[in-house]
């Protein structure tokens, strides 16, 4: 199915012919910790919620109106894949659990506050048919991935190369490349491979049993610009899914030929929702700051005033969602919500640390 890029202001003029009687897909996950500070050298810092977080899911609200029957929405959560690829150590996982439940109970009351007559539904689905595969239906799939030599594979290869190696791979376009860096093939993409197949069973492409009803039709999925490339493998996938899906994983499989929106941004690298973060001081001493407005924090709305990257996505809120004065009291409120569940969270889970 084709992928669409649209400016955000661009949503509520889709085609509604495209979009008619799917369901929408918006998902999320949680990030690897970060490294604070080069003095400390240890993964000390946790995706925790942010104000600016539930902007990555609004676009599904523009998509929605456009509709002449309202879908369901699909909040998917990639925690498993989290849990398993980006947690260092237990403490790690523990966090990321509880990180990612706090996120989703707030997505919960964000929208039955704001928008509760927007969908039919609005479902809570953690992904699961990307753990019962082994690494020998990976390696093969992975396989048949990186000996495609199409030209929209290679540049594919190069944006997953972007994603892998972001100092090595740092210019804007494929075509600026030296020959020796267009290598693509000579590099190890694995990691980006499995992230991309990922994709396909996050996003309902390639599903077996399934944990939810599925729409006959098919679905939406919503990203940022990020997902692009990993769009262009996820129709790749499809196709070759298609032909030997059910040889490779010896079940039955249900493909869903889906359309995929991305919603542009105008900065290069869209601000990852879980958090931007700049780098301060000299290299030696370097401190990394996180410019987002969180409880811990205690920031105002207004911080991101002075955040060029960040202030438009809050700005269209405002402008075409809700009001700036209905959001920050819904944050302020949520507040004795969000730290009454963080003082449960690590009771129940037994963290440790000062989280």
């Amino acid at each position: 199915m084709k992928q669409l890029v649209l400016d955000r202001s661009k949503l509520k003029n889709i085609n509604p012919e495209l979009i008619n009687g799917r369901d929408v897909f918006v998902g999320f996950n949680e990030p690897e910790f970060k490294i604070s500070s080069k003095r400390k050298n240890i993964y000390d810092l946790d995706s925790k919620l942010n104000a600016r977080f539930i902007t990555h899911f609004l676009p599904a609200v523009d998509i929605a109106r456009v509709m002449k029957k309202r879908p369901r929405l699909f909040i998917v959560s990639a925690i498993n894949m989290a849990l398993l690829w980006n947690a260092h150590n237990e403490e790690e996982k523990k966090i990321m659990l509880a990180n990612n439940s706090i996120k989703i109970d707030f997505l919960r009351n964000f929208f039955d506050r704001f928008f509760t007559k927007t969908f039919s539904l609005i479902e809570i689905v953690v992904s699961q048919d990307i753990l019962k595969i082994t690494k020998k239906e990976i390696d093969i799939v992975s396989a048949f991935l990186s000996e495609d030599r199409s030209d929209e594979m290679l540049k594919a290869k190069y944006h997953l190369a972007r994603f892998i190696y972001p100092k090595e791979f740092n210019k804007t376009e494929f075509r600026t490349l030296s020959k020796e860096k267009r290598r693509i093939d000579e590099i190890d993409l694995s990691r980006a491979i499995k992230y991309a197949l990922s994709h396909a069973f996050l996003f309902g492409d390639v599903n077996f049993e399934g944990n939810y009803i599925h729409n006959d039709i098919g679905y939406i999925s919503i990203g940022n610009e990020s997902e692009e490339f990993f769009n262009v493998i996820r129709d790749i996938l499809y196709k070759f899914l298609a032909k030997y899906g059910e040889l490779i994983f010896s079940r039955k499989i249900i493909l869903k030929n889906n359309l995929k929106v991305v919603v542009s941004n105008k900065f290069r690298v869209p601000p990852p929702y879980n958090g931007m973060y700049k780098d301060k001081g000299s290299k030696k001493n370097r401190v990394r700051e996180l410019c987002e407005v969180t409880y811990e924090n205690k920031r105002r709305l207004d911080y991101y005033n002075s955040q060029e990257k960040l202030k438009d996505q809050m700005e269209y809120m405002y402008k075409n969602l809700i009001s700036k004065k209905d959001y920050e009291m819904f944050w302020n409120n949520y507040k004795e919500r969000y730290f009454d569940l963080k003082k449960r969270y690590k009771e129940a889970y037994g963290i440790r640390s000062d989280w």
